[in-house]
């Protein structure tokens, strides 16, 4: 009798154990299916010649991986991540895979200055010395809303020797001292030069206004509120879920593991990690007013005039141009050291491509434009295309 009633127990914790495991493998499952690929049928055509599009770059470009995400009117038509996300484990991309997005982060910067405008803690247009007296006197004044269409009179650092370990450049306060005896290298508003030095000075001004650190600050008045929970300044240091490892080419276009870099010293400019789909989520906020009013979308999308009367191609942290059949597009290209990025919307159509990759690449750049054709085709059939 003691024997049954053992081998009983057995069987009821073989069968427990068994439903455990059951249970353990749908939960990942499921997990599985949450963070899997999207795709809306409507748009099957479209996909598919855009996978074909990023399966070549894959190719061409020897990039490990990268992720996609196409909405229209807010709607995702297509998310995915393809590649790895670790070439030596073979670990996939997926939507959840964080990359370097180099100076994409840009827009991030832009839009905290935009909505503390919005609440009243900043004039774009007064004197950057009316917030930081204390900052060394240079030949021109010159404000934030030059700094942030890099028209301001600072020169483009070198970005990548900054970086460097070595450097010790932790903070952002650290990497602003460096150049901040630095004379302007011509006089604000009549020229625009790209300057990561100018975002720095950005977010040493959110810094010094609120009393905040622009890590916790960013978070708290853009990234929480706009729900971007992949999105974060990159730390070599923390352990941080779902992050890409970083690709670099050698001397010889060799692919090879990218140098150590810290971009919390320049987080403004370049420093953040992201996915295709929380840039898409924050591009989103540039089609229709919802977390910032019609005043900052407008400051967004409508190109920056110099003093000189020139219309730039760019505006408050965004490129502004037009395609070839005359489509304003207003987007971002971002790269720094292991990563890529690129964002493309196209207002009248309320079409918004985003993508993200793990390898730096200034010969091949993320077809954005190219994907969107394929969906602008289906929005727009009559408009026949001009000759490139």
């Amino acid at each position: 009798m003691e024997k049954n009633m053992y081998q009983s127990v057995s069987m009821i914790k073989a069968l427990i154990l068994m439903l455990v495991i059951s249970f353990s493998f749908s939960s990942c499952k499921k997990k599985k299916d949450e963070n899997g690929p999207v795709y809306n049928m409507s748009y099957k055509e479209a996909i598919l010649e855009s996978r074909k599009e990023l399966g070549a770059h894959l190719i061409s470009s020897f990039t490990p991986g990268m992720s996609v995400c196409v909405t229209i009117d807010g709607e995702v038509i297509w998310s995915e991540g393809l590649g790895y996300a670790n070439k030596e484990l073979k670990a996939p991309v997926t939507r959840e895979t964080k990359f370097r997005i180099g100076t994409s982060s840009q827009l991030f910067t832009a839009f905290l200055m935009a909505k503390m405008e919005e609440e009243g803690k900043i004039d774009l247009d007064e004197s950057f010395y009316t917030y930081i007296p204390n900052f060394p006197q240079k030949d021109f004044d010159f404000s934030p809303r030059m700094l942030a269409a890099q028209a301001a009179g600072f020169p483009q650092a070198p970005a990548n020797e900054e970086l460097k370990l070595d450097k010790k450049l932790v903070t952002l306060k650290d990497y602003v001292s460096l150049y901040e005896n630095d004379p302007q290298v011509y006089e604000p508003n009549t020229y625009f030069l790209k300057s990561n030095y100018s975002w720095a000075l950005l977010g040493i001004l959110a810094e010094d206004i609120t009393e905040t650190r622009f890590p916790e600050l960013i978070k708290e008045m853009v990234l929480d509120t706009l729900g971007l929970t992949n999105t974060q300044v990159d730390n070599y240091l923390a352990i941080i879920p779902n992050r890409s490892t970083n690709y670099h080419r050698d001397y010889i276009a060799r692919l090879v593991n990218a140098p150590q870099v810290n971009l919390r010293s320049m987080a403004p400019a370049l420093g953040f990690l992201s996915t295709a789909d929380d840039l898409n989520k924050a591009s989103l906020q540039l089609l229709k007013p919802d977390y910032f009013n019609e005043q900052s979308i407008k400051l967004f999308s409508e190109p920056y005039e110099l003093s000189t009367g020139q219309l730039l191609n760019s505006s408050f942290g965004w490129l502004v141009t037009y395609d070839n059949d005359g489509r304003k597009v207003i987007g971002q290209s971002g790269n720094t050291v292991g990563g890529a990025s690129a964002i493309a919307i196209y207002p009248e159509e309320k079409l918004v491509i985003t993508m993200c990759a793990n390898l730096d690449d200034n010969y091949n750049e993320l077809p954005a434009l190219q994907i969107a054709r394929h969906f602008i085709d289906i929005l727009d059939p009559k408009k026949e295309p001009k000759d490139e």
